[in-house]
């Protein structure tokens, strides 16, 4: 049988085809593990630093508790009262944000574990904040300006509004 030289022409649609498929699924691949990367970064930046904040909280209320023959001159805070209770959960508080404790690799099991501490952290800064009468409110986090999703504990990245509108345009 001879060849036929149109066969080429008429393959030439499954042809263009097959070789626009190959490099999109070449090019998304890429670009999925590009935008993979940035979420995973700036959601553990969120998560890390709403732990330090409440670390930072945790530290205030530590050194507010008052203390046994100790001086109150050198500290310019207003010791909280004495309770019992309030210390136990500031101790316990202290214990869930200690930043040599916390899980750095990423793994299911430790990312797991550290959403828990942080949502256990953050039920129990807000029993303390109930105890000692203090409310918790970042600069305008409830001004109502931003019809954004509310950030983790106050912590925004950035107030800049995309104009783009395809998730897969982040200008590589």
């Amino acid at each position: 049988m001879e060849d036929d030289p149109f066969d080429e022409l008429l393959g030439l649609e499954d042809r263009f085809y097959r070789e626009g498929y190959d490099l999109g699924v070449a090019d998304g691949s890429r670009a999925g593990r590009v935008e993979g990367r940035m979420l995973g970064l700036e959601k553990g930046f969120e998560k890390y630093a709403a732990m330090g904040a409440l670390h930072g909280r945790a530290a205030v209320w530590s050194a507010r508790l008052p203390r046994r023959n100790e001086e109150r001159e050198s500290k310019p805070l207003s010791p909280l009262l004495p309770n019992a209770r309030l210390e136990k959960h500031i101790r316990t508080l202290n214990e869930l944000v200690e930043p040599a404790s916390l899980p750095t690799s990423n793994t299911e099991d430790a990312v797991e574990e550290f959403d828990e501490r942080l949502k256990r952290a953050d039920a129990k800064a807000k029993v303390v904040e109930n105890i000692i009468g203090e409310k918790n409110l970042p600069s305008g986090a409830n001004d109502g300006s931003s019809g954004a999703a509310k950030p983790i504990r106050g912590v925004k990245l950035s107030g800049a509004k995309s104009t783009e509108r395809n998730m897969e345009d982040f200008g590589l």
